[in-house]
This record gives C-alpha cells, sequence and structure tokens, in this order.
C-alpha cells in the first residue's frame, strides 16, 4: 500500500496541510488540489489510486465534480463534509462516491477508510487481471468482471464501482442473507455502526438499475431484521 498516491481536494488549508502529513505517515503519496477544476485536471493526467473529495469548493460543487470524475476514473471517491445528514449522505453516494466522512473527521478513522477503499481497489483490479472466470449469469442478469460490464435482460446497464462490486458479491452468493453489517465488513472492510446506511443506500441504488418494480424488489430481497438475499441462481461461467 506504500507509495500510493492519493489526491485531496479541499480549500481549506490546514485540513489539506492536516490531511497531507497523516497520509505521508502511513506511506502515501499526496497532492492538495483547491479547486474543482484543478482536482479534475490532475485527476485526469495523473490517475491517482484514491481522492478525497471535499463536498463544498469555490468554483465547482463537489457533487459536480465527483460526476465529472466519474466520467473517467473508477478510483475510489472518498466524499469529505462538514454536512451529516442522511441526505447528504445518500446524495454523495448516489453520485459514484465509495464513502462519506463527517467533519471534524478522527484521522485514525480517516486512514482506516483509506487503507480499506485501497485494498477493495486493488482485489478488484486482480480479479479482473486473474485467469479465474469472471461472468456471473442468472436468469435476470450477465456481470463481466473482466470488462466491468452489466446487463439486465441482455440489455445494458451502468453501474458505478462500489454498486458493480456489491452485485457481485451477491452473485457470488445466491440464495444466501448477509446483514447489513457483515456487507459493510466484505465490500467496505470496517464495521463501523454508524455507516450501515452507506450499505442500505448503495442497495436502495442499485435495486433501482435492476428490479422492474424497486419498491417491492424480487432479485435482492429484504428479509426484515436480518439482511438482504440474491434470490436467483447464479453461476460463475
Amino acid at each position: 500500500m506504500a507509495g500510493e498516491y492519493i489526491l485531496i481536494v479541499d480549500d481549506e488549508k490546514e485540513i489539506g496541510e492536516l490531511l497531507t502529513m497523516y497520509l505521508t505517515r502511513e506511506g502515501f503519496t499526496s497532492t492538495l488540489a483547491c479547486t474543482g477544476a484543478e482536482a479534475i485536471e490532475m485527476a485526469r493526467h495523473h490517475s491517482p489510486d484514491l481522492i478525497i473529495l471535499d463536498v463544498f469548493l469555490p468554483d465547482i460543487d463537489g457533487h459536480e465534480v465527483c460526476r465529472r470524475l466519474r466520467t473517467f476514473t473508477e478510483s475510489p471517491i472518498l466524499f469529505l463534509s462538514c454536512k451529516d445528514t442522511e441526505i447528504d449522505k445518500i446524495i454523495g453516494l448516489s453520485i459514484g462516491a465509495d464513502d462519506y466522512i463527517s467533519k471534524p473527521f478522527s484521522p485514525n478513522e480517516l486512514m482506516a477508510r483509506v487503507k480499506v477503499n485501497l485494498r477493495r481497489s486493488r482485489r478488484t483490479l486482480q480479479a479482473e487481471l486473474s485467469k479465474e472466470p469472471t461472468q456471473f449469469v442468472s436468469p435476470s442478469l450477465t456481470l463481466n468482471k473482466i470488462r466491468h460490464e452489466a446487463y439486465l435482460h441482455n440489455q445494458p446497464i451502468t453501474l458505478s464501482a462500489k454498486e458493480f462490486q456489491l452485485l457481485s458479491f451477491f452473485m457470488s452468493h445466491p440464495k444466501q442473507v448477509f446483514s447489513v453489517d457483515h456487507i459493510l465488513e466484505q465490500l467496505w472492510g470496517y464495521d463501523f455502526q454508524s455507516d450501515t446506511k452507506t450499505v442500505k443506500v448503495h442497495i436502495g441504488n442499485l435495486r433501482k438499475k435492476i428490479e422492474d418494480d424497486p419498491s417491492n424488489p424480487k432479485i435482492i430481497t429484504t428479509l426484515r431484521g436480518v439482511g438482504y438475499r440474491f434470490e436467483e441462481h447464479a453461476a460463475l461461467v
């Protein structure tokens, strides 16, 4: 993990310097961008392994920056914001962010999230490079992990990186029930109780893309008080 490149996007100099200090201590290389336009330019030309993105920027709203970044990079994006309401997290995760961290933040928690998101990203890349079968097929869905393509009834659908990981996880364990805490641990690499909403938001977004009626899901169902289950039979081919 040491030596991986992190792009920090924050117009508050003190926050940027603090993040740089902690990342350097952990062995990361980092660069600070103070505007959205600068961040997009840096990300396009330097391909960061992970991006820490403040929501409030002086030129372009952080949400819009995230949308533009997602047009050319799948690197993990961690939103950093002084807003901590459920709707703020839902918006951030819905537009392609992988994680959401509230200010003021715990440096130790932030470093933990940086590391697990990088670890997850590396595992995804390793899976793509492996020679093992990488296409999941179910009656409704086809998921190609090498080309990062998803199809619903043979029609292509667009999934964010985290939605793709989530669907891959479910299709690799059909008919099994998983709690929110277990999914958080498996896909995000940590188990902070306060972040269970993160899983629910991503599942909600995924359902909007694969269910005929997201309010009455048939593919990924909820067992109230227990967890979630992928209802179709799926095979790796």
